[in-house]
């Protein structure tokens, strides 16, 4: 066993179960925990000369597991993303629909192109607001009633 091995297997070891329940309790999604550790570990090898004579480097893992899940969440917090679910694919060939095509018919003008400025092109408050002529304020309310007539549509279909 060379030097780096018995420096890195007793910290791994010993803190690998509790960086994993840490993770957990804030991601709830084992795939990205296992991540998050196996980063968090990555970071120490990285680090490994800054950190050999760290005083605390369990205390430095939980904090570096911590971080890297908070900044995960709130990444999934501010990044759309839509599941791809496998009975939802288009067979080889066949065109995509296009986003306006997959709203509810029901819904006015106005509901559609705010839905597809946020949405679809991802344009912020502020950008939506100019070309529509509006407030980013009226933007946000705008957007607000749109999602909730679209999601009571969909969900009366």
């Amino acid at each position: 066993m060379n030097d780096l091995d018995a420096w890195f297997n007793p910290i791994y070891s010993a803190n690998y179960s509790r960086l994993v329940k840490t993770a957990y309790y804030i991601l709830w999604d084992e795939d990205l925990v296992e991540d998050i550790v196996q980063n968090a570990f990555s970071a120490l090898l990285i680090k490994r000369e800054q950190l050999r004579d760290h005083p605390n480097i369990s205390g430095w893992l939980v904090k570096t597991v911590r971080n890297m899940a908070d900044n995960e969440r709130n990444r999934a917090r501010y990044t759309r993303e839509v599941p791809f679910l496998p009975e939802h694919e288009p067979a080889a060939g066949e065109p995509l629909p296009d986003f306006l095509s997959l709203l509810p018919p029901e819904l006015n003008q106005r509901e559609r192109q705010i839905l597809y400025l946020y949405i679809e092109v991802g344009l912020s408050h502020e950008e939506i607001g100019a070309q529509m002529g509006c407030k980013p304020e009226t933007s946000r309310m705008r957007l607000y009633r749109a999602r909730r007539r679209c999601r009571e549509l969909l969900l009366k279909n």
